[in-house]
């Protein structure tokens, strides 16, 4: 097995790093602040579902897909490697820590340490842009458009990802041909919010609950 020791820590650094984390270092690392419609401060703390004229004018949002795409191409595509005389277990082996990478990744960035407090909150936007990594850019592009598309009709942000998972594996089998361990990787990454919510028994809340929350 070959591994790209430069390009992983970066890699990592990109999938690794907790979100809230850019809240903390604001004051060092200022990120610019899209200007946001008086309408739109408003939310109904106990409203679950995403509003796209509200989420898209975050900046970290953007962040996160930004992050979230360079990070799952570089583990799948760049990071590791088989030589040419491997035995088939490595290819499986080499699949399963593709996975842990991600896995963790979105682990880190679904819980929260708010004073002593776990929260679980809803990485859409990481979550999308994984997808740009596992499923391919155009497939990936039409699963985001098309789960916005219905967002209208999804209450919350455990059902959108839900969806967004499924779309995944709609699109990048039927446009991009997409190896079936990366559809299901992909949706997998999808579903384990809603899976870490059930089994825990804690509300998936939005990564933003209201106007004093903007941009977390």
């Amino acid at each position: 097995m070959l591994v790209n020791y430069w390009l992983l820590p970066f890699a990592l650094i990109l999938l690794w790093f907790p979100r809230q984390w850019f809240r903390n270092g604001g004051s060092v690392i200022p990120t610019p602040r899209l200007r946001r419609r008086p309408a739109l401060q408003d939310h109904d703390p106990r409203d679950l579902s995403l509003r796209w004229r509200e989420e898209f004018f975050k900046f970290r949002n953007w962040m996160d897909v930004a992050r979230g795409a360079v990070g799952s191409w570089a583990v799948v595509s760049m990071c590791f490697d088989t030589t040419p005389d491997a035995v088939k277990s490595t290819d499986v082996f080499i699949l399963v820590l593709k996975a842990l990478v991600l896995v963790i990744a979105v682990i880190i960035q679904t819980t929260r340490r708010d004073r002593r407090e776990i929260t679980l909150v809803a990485p859409v936007f990481f979550v999308m842009g994984l997808s740009f990594g596992l499923v391919g850019t155009l497939a990936a592009l039409f699963a985001c458009l098309m789960v916005w598309t219905l967002n209208r009709a999804l209450p919350s942000a455990g059902i959108f990802l839900c969806v967004f998972a499924g779309l995944q594996v709609c699109f990048g089998y039927g446009l991009a041909s997409a190896p079936l361990p990366m559809l299901l990787l992909a949706a997998a990454l999808g579903w384990i919010p809603v899976l870490l919510s059930a089994v825990t028994r804690r509300r998936l809340e939005r990564i933003a609950r209201g106007s004093s929350s903007s941009g977390r």
